[in-house]
């Protein structure tokens, strides 16, 4: 089986640093970069109080479209093998049940380094697939430092 590396992204400054180790990574094993994104059903379910009306599921899906598209044309423009894979749902348990149903190699993941009561308070994607993840995990700080899971 060929190796393969799973970045997920949402398009933020985290996943774009977590990106870069990972196509490090990729490089050094020859594995193919897996860019997921999901749709976070999360954001469809958000009081519109005080902001915009809640997206839809479509939305969110077709957000996701993006993150990982311009994340696996990182990946070509560096060389790498790449696929765009897009979910719906659960940030955290998506990420996991692909890593699983894929038997990836690894997952380089960001991580906004939160603490304390604002990490209990927002929650954490990346401490939820840290915690449950079937394969080992990269995080990846905003300083662009690495820990491994």
């Amino acid at each position: 089986m060929a190796n393969s590396i799973i970045i997920p992204t949402d398009g933020s400054e985290y996943a774009e640093k977590a990106s870069k180790v990972g196509f490090d990574f990729a490089e050094k094993i020859d594995a193919t970069v897996h860019a997921l994104a999901v749709g976070d059903v999360n954001q469809t379910e958000r009081s519109a109080v005080g902001g915009g009306p809640p997206q839809t599921v479509d939305d969110v899906t077709e957000l996701a479209e993006t993150w990982a598209a311009d994340l696996a044309a990182a990946a070509e423009e560096r060389g790498l093998e790449a696929t765009t894979v897009v979910r719906s749902g659960h940030p955290a348990e998506e990420i996991t049940d692909y890593a699983a149903a894929l038997d990836a190699d690894m997952i380089v993941i960001g991580t906004a380094g939160r603490s304390g009561l604002e990490r209990r308070v927002l929650g954490s994607v990346t401490d939820k697939v840290v915690r449950t993840a079937p394969v080992p995990v990269v995080t990846v700080r905003s300083d662009g430092s690495i820990d491994a899971a």
